[in-house]
């Protein structure tokens, strides 16, 4: 029996120099069975040019471009698009640890109903020179931790941070994948749809924490991704508690707790903070 395939699935927009440094990234991965699908939605014809050259040299990469800009829609046709039997999203700036995709599939050839593994990520700045951690990135677990999903999901949301990692940063298997990448219940999640993704996993099986730099997130000047998603957490903290997150007044209160101290100071979210203290008060 040999190894199972990865698709390795790359929503490209606009940044040919740094796709190229993450589709060199996945040639040099030590796991030999992977493809490449490359979907591309830029606005001009700089990422299809530079990969003329790969194209014809790599039979293992696929590459469609769009005739229009389908934004979210992009990651589900690259999903679509994939053969394998595991998924990894790879972003257009980000990079892979040549054994990355190695040392993740071992936890699901070796251990039973893993549904997600992730790894500690390494900030780069736009030259790939290394960061410290932002307070989402900061290593979780200093050995292998394998433990229940819905514990892994309730660390992330009782910090209110997506602790387990962007969308480059986990692999998982295609088929238990049941919800469009970024849908959870039925809802399509735009700023946190990474998240809403590893919610749907955790709530099936067990995670994998690996302490190792298995990938590397690009981090950009005046990026703020953390306040812009903020918008769309507390809506999924509710909802996760119908998979069982967040299970307990205490935890929820945790989760509560975290958001209202994020958002605080901040006028737009005036309305979510009366519901906070509205639920707040129901538990108590």
């Amino acid at each position: 029996m040999g190894l199972p395939l990865v698709s390795v699935v790359i929503p490209a927009y606009n940044r040919a120099h740094t796709l190229q440094i993450a589709i060199d990234s996945v040639l040099e991965q030590t796991y030999p069975n992977i493809e490449i699908i490359i979907c591309d939605d830029s606005t001009d014809d700089r990422v299809q040019e530079m990969l003329v050259p790969y194209l014809l040299s790599y039979p293992q990469i696929q590459y469609h471009r769009n005739e229009r800009n389908l934004f979210l829609e992009n990651w589900h046709k690259c999903f679509d698009l994939a053969a394998g039997e595991y998924i990894n999203y790879l972003m257009d700036d980000d990079i892979f640890h040549k054994e990355k995709i190695a040392k993740m599939i071992y936890f699901f050839n070796e251990f039973e109903n893993i549904t997600l593994v992730t790894s500690y990520r390494q900030t780069i700045d736009e030259s790939g020179q290394f960061l410290p951690p932002i307070s989402a990135t900061v290593r979780l677990y200093e050995e292998t931790r394998i433990f229940d999903g819905k514990m892994l999901g309730n660390i992330a949301l009782t910090h209110c941070l997506n602790v387990i990692g962007e969308p480059t940063t986990v692999l998982f298997r295609k088929k238990d994948l049941t919800e469009r990448f970024g849908v959870y219940q039925g809802k399509q999640y735009s700023l946190i749809n990474d998240l809403a993704a590893w919610l749907s996993l955790l709530s099936k099986g067990k995670a994998v924490y690996i302490p190792e730099a298995l990938s590397y997130f690009r981090r950009h000047p005046k990026q703020n991704i953390v306040t812009q998603s903020l918008s769309e957490w507390l809506e999924i903290m509710i909802a996760s508690r119908k998979d069982g997150f967040l299970e307990t007044s205490a935890l929820f209160k945790m989760a509560l707790y975290s958001y209202r101290e994020r958002v605080r100071h901040r006028s737009e979210f005036v309305e979510d903070i009366k519901k906070i203290e509205m639920m707040l008060t129901a538990l108590d």
